[in-house]
């Protein structure tokens, strides 16, 4: 924890609050014990980094993964659904067979199948791995890494 004579020395997070979504004590134990009646599905790594940025405030003002209005702002114009500059889309692709249709909420495990997050799902939608790719790495070359990659991603 910084010293309180710093605090005042530190810039504004950015869009004017700094996102904490990590939970602990009690709240943590209690949303552990709830997740064991919850659909579950494992996060690839990159999934499970953007969850972590999420999380710590990294990627504040974000405080959960883009929604479609979001998404397709910052795919045209950088920009998030009110007007935030914001320049990658921060989504979780999911295979379709992975989402329970049933669910409101969601426990994201590791690879080693902890739990690390509850979720609640606002929406589902479709994206195209080619289309993003071009809007924002200008390139859908297979050879760039993340065209690649991005490729083997979920389709929801």
């Amino acid at each position: 924890m910084l010293e309180q004579q710093y605090v005042g020395q530190l810039i504004p997070p950015y869009g004017g609050t700094l996102v904490n979504l990590v939970v602990s004590g009690e709240e943590r134990e209690e949303l552990l014990e709830a997740s064991k009646h919850l659909p579950s599905v494992q996060l690839s790594a990159r999934a499970l980094c953007d969850l972590e940025l999420l999380a710590t405030g990294a990627f504040s003002p974000l405080n959960r993964f883009m929604g479609k209005a979001d998404y397709e702002r910052v795919l045209t114009e950088m920009r998030l659904k009110d007007g935030t500059l914001f320049p990658m889309p921060v989504t979780l692709p999911l295979d379709e067979s992975d989402m329970p249709n049933w669910a409101e909420q969601i426990v994201l495990n590791d690879s080693r199948n902890n739990t690390i997050a509850i979720m609640n799902i606002e929406e589902v939608f479709h994206w195209d791995p080619m289309r993003e790719a071009r809007l924002v790495l200008g390139t859908t070359d297979p050879r760039h890494p993340l065209t690649s990659e991005m490729v083997r991603w979920g389709k929801a």
